[in-house]
């Protein structure tokens, strides 16, 4: 093989488990096995190279310029990328090969180019080791310098585990061999919700290596300072984590600083059926974005505080005070409108000085983004202004910890031109004044251009030669050029260069004098300019850590500025935060998405839930009445009081809730072998086994997936199980009519109906929840709404009116129900009459409600 494939079959062996981008000049070329399957993957022309064997080598490459989008589509099919870069230039020497090596690994968690990240969601790598069923976990985001980390401990039903993976949301996942051997029992695993898991080498996670591996990172000779010296299962999955990290980056992470411990008993959890039902991150509809609940919340100004609010929203708080922190920090800027905005002003092009930090540590920060870090820190002094008289501690503590830096602004904007290029190597990164030496060496090519028109004058003059002139290319440099029909007046002092067709070229000592000075100049200009801006790089990289701080700081205040606006355009309320055993009281609340979203007038509605008398509401109505968006907007107004947010309502009463459960809709699983009922069955059975009373449970059409009188059962005894069991507040709806009967028979058990009214034989949607049940389902004017052909919808009524008449739970066939034999009435709920008429205040009941409300006790008396 040629010396060159030679080097690369080396670099290969090395790198066996990833794609090896090798450089060639303008392109990064791949090889062999790596240019076949990359041809397929990436839609690249394969083509071939002589390499020294009889074969020639298949072959197809990217322009470096445009690698982003091909790594991007490499990463998202699952491949690592090495790039093997050159070294050292190509040297004139024959034969001399470019010294090239794999500077580092790319895979999904360690992406660095703005061109491939989303901006608004951080990008962790996560490491996960497990010993007999205890977890260590550290997840790191190296674009910030974000680590975190937390063990979990006996969790041997898994249900911890998968909240807090999904919580974490990682691109990619390292683990040990004994977590891999075991993962096949965690769903979250199981079902392909997070990135498959690369198991990584034991080694890495021993003890002692960790150890030492921490110590270098943190530079400190002990873990006390850490707050993870009592944890060896946090140590063994952050040393695996930093061993991965050094030996794809190849080079040190001095932006990862510190860590934060995670403890999950201080987060309300949401498991993954939650998210997706209540659509926090994004719709059902396709996944999207638009229509989710931090779409709704999203006003951030800065992608740091894009990226904070999506924590907020991952990991709702559980400590009264802290909420409350936040609470008054987003009532101060709501109310402060003219404060709001002058912060907003200064928010706005603020850059992300997080990610800003990671490329000086990775010593790749352009000169264009040294402009953008300049202009951010020159804010800082009119945010700090505008935070001076804050009335609450969140803000004040925002005030106290944003760092001016007068120094780095002053260096930067005496130093980095404004028409500075992106690449560091194009040179013009400098302005006229900063540097003496620099300004000589620039003095020098300017003037070289009226040097040389000088001399081009003076030779004409000297020698007589009207059509002289001097020109210039890379091969030969600057030379004198005469044509053949003028030769006989060149001097002697002309040295022969370039013999053309029509002409020849020559040197003199004095051009060859100014060649030197100014072809020297330039290179030496552009050498400075790059030992210039090194130095800058250094200095900003002990600034990273106030750096970091001061972006901290920054985020969290356009996280409450975000908070407060969609407060303000939506008209939210503050709400009250108190313990878990109190009533959860919503006065007219709203679901905040489809209020917005709706083509209607949003109907707001009022509840009330406790842990005593009051505990389950049985939600009856139609399809298409509002049931489900009703359940999920008490969801969505206690989460978003969770994390310190106004909610639509007129007032509430939030108590803190350490999970939220949901049961709506359900979809077959074929890839698992579940049916809907199936998937519906392990959802409800999740739910009974991890509720506490601090849970709010949303259960929707329970049993609908098998014969009606399996689902009742199943509905019934889940209710009994609640009631006897559980104290959780609990929102069931149900088309099952007979479990309105368990008001007055379970404790803490009452019905709920959205109401409708008939017109013309048709439906109209009232959408107001209120007391009892409801005496029909009103399925058939649905499904005449939803365009079923009318003699189908007029067989259906004649088919109910039969089944109305018969005692449905007799064994009776279709053929006499058909024929309207057996006619037994059903006894009347007078317990649920008379909890209904006790809880009426006549004082503030409507003339409409008493109205609709005496209509439906006659009704059920008359049934």
């Amino acid at each position: 093989m040629t010396p060159m494939m030679t080097h690369y079959i080396n670099v290969k062996e090395k790198y066996q488990d990833a794609i090896v981008f090798y450089r060639l000049g303008d392109f990064y070329e791949m090889f062999f096995e790596d240019a076949v399957e990359m041809s397929k993957a990436l839609g690249l022309t394969l083509t071939g190279r002589d390499c020294g064997l009889e074969e020639r080598a298949p072959m197809c490459g990217i322009p470096v310029k445009a690698k982003d989008n091909y790594i991007k589509k490499a990463l998202e099919l699952g491949y690592k990328i090495a790039i093997c870069e050159q070294l050292t230039e190509a040297s004139d020497k024959q034969g001399e090969m470019v010294e090239r090596d794999v500077v580092r690994v790319i895979t999904r968690g360690t992406i660095m180019e703005d061109a491939i990240l989303d901006e608004k969601q951080n990008n962790f790598i996560l490491s996960v080791y497990e010993k007999n069923k205890n977890f260590g976990l550290v997840w790191a985001d190296i674009t910030t310098g974000q680590l975190y980390a937390t063990e979990i401990l006996q969790d041997d039903d898994y249900k911890l585990l998968n909240e807090t993976l999904i919580m974490i949301s990682p691109t990619e996942v390292i683990v040990n061999q004994s977590f891999k051997d075991m993962s096949g029992d965690v769903s979250v695993i199981k079902n392909n919700e997070i990135p498959s898991l690369d198991v990584y080498m034991d080694y890495a996670f021993e003890k002692s290596r960790a150890e030492k591996l921490i110590k270098d990172q943190f530079k400190t000779i002990t873990l006390n300072s850490l707050g993870i010296e009592s944890s060896s299962l946090i140590v063994n999955a952050m040393g695996g984590l930093l061993e991965y990290l050094n030996q794809t980056q190849k080079r040190t992470l001095p932006q990862i600083n510190a860590v934060k411990i995670v403890k999950t008993q201080n987060y309300m959890h949401i498991d993954n059926c939650a998210r997706k039902n209540l659509e926090l991150f994004q719709n059902s509809h396709d996944q999207g974005k638009r229509g989710s609940l931090l779409w709704l919340i999203d006003y951030t100004k800065t992608s740091m505080g894009a990226r904070l609010l999506r924590k907020f929203l991952n990991e709702p708080l559980q400590n009264e005070k802290e909420i409350n922190l936040r609470l008054n920090g987003v009532e101060e800027l709501y109310k402060n409108i003219i404060k709001r905005d002058n912060i907003l002003n200064e928010l706005n092009q603020f850059a992300d000085v997080e990610r800003l930090c990671g490329k000086i540590s990775y010593g790749n920060i352009t000169p264009k983004e040294c402009l953008a870090l300049c202009g951010s820190l020159k804010k800082l002094p009119n945010i700090k202004n505008l935070l001076v008289d804050s009335k609450s501690k969140v803000l004040n503590s925002i005030y106290e910890n944003i760092i001016l830096q007068n120094e780095v602004v002053d260096l930067l904007e005496n130093a980095i031109s404004l028409d500075a290029p992106a690449i560091v190597g194009d040179g013009g990164i400098f302005k006229t004044g900063f540097s003496e030496e620099l300004d000589s060496l620039r003095n020098i090519k300017s003037n070289g251009v009226t040097w040389l028109a000088n001399l081009e004058t003076q030779e004409k003059e000297l020698t007589g030669i009207k059509n002289l002139k001097i020109g210039f290319n890379r091969v030969f440099g600057y030379y004198i050029e005469v044509t053949n029909s003028q030769k006989n007046l060149v001097p002697f002092r002309y040295q022969r260069k370039q013999t053309l067709t029509g002409a020849e070229r020559y040197i003199t000592p004095e051009l060859k004098e100014l060649e030197n000075k100014i072809l020297g100049a330039e290179e030496n200009a552009l050498k400075l300019e790059i030992k210039l801006f090194n130095q800058i790089r250094e200095f900003l990289l002990t600034k990273v850590q106030q750096f970091q701080d001061t972006a901290l700081y920054i985020a969290y205040l356009d996280t409450l500025c975000s908070l407060a606006t969609v407060a303000v355009k939506n008209n939210y309320n503050k709400p009250k935060i108190v313990s878990s055993d109190e009533q959860l009281i919503i006065k007219d609340g709203r679901h905040p998405v489809v209020e917005i979203l709706s083509k209607e007038q949003f109907v707001a509605n009022d509840t009330t839930l406790n842990n005593t008398d009051s505990k389950t509401m049985i939600i009856t109505g139609p399809n298409m009445a509002g049931k489900s968006t009703y359940m999920r907007q008490v969801a969505l107004i206690t989460l978003l009081a969770h994390i310190g947010s106004f909610v639509p309502a007129q007032s509430a009463q939030i108590p803190l809730t350490d999970r939220i459960f949901t049961r709506i809709g359900a979809s077959d699983d074929l890839n698992y072998g579940q049916s809907t009922f199936m998937v519906e069955m392990v959802e409800v059975a999740n739910i009974l086994r991890n509720a506490t009373e601090k849970s709010l449970i949303l259960l929707d059409e329970i049993g609908r997936g098998t014969s009606t009188f399996d689902g009742l059962s199943i509905a019934w005894s889940v209710m009994e199980y609640l009631s006897n069991n559980l104290n959780a507040k609990t929102l069931f709806s149900t088309h099952y009519h007979e479990l309105t009967e368990l008001e007055g028979m379970l404790n803490g058990v009452k019905n709920y109906r959205i109401t409708v009214k008939e017109f013309n034989g048709q439906i109209i949607f009232i959408r107001k929840i209120v007391r009892g049940g409801a005496n029909k389902s009103f399925g058939i004017e649905v499904a005449g709404l939803a365009g079923l052909p009318e003699g189908i919808i007029t067989r259906a009524k004649q088919l109910l009116k039969s089944l109305e008449q018969a005692d449905i739970n007799k064994n009776i066939s279709l053929a006499n129900v058909q024929n309207n034999v057996i006619e037994e009435k059903p006894k009347t709920n007078y317990a649920e009459i008379i909890n209904i008429l006790k809880e009426i205040d006549i004082n503030k009941i409507s003339p409409i409600e008493a109205f609709s409300l005496l209509n439906d006790l006659i009704q059920k008396i008359n049934k």
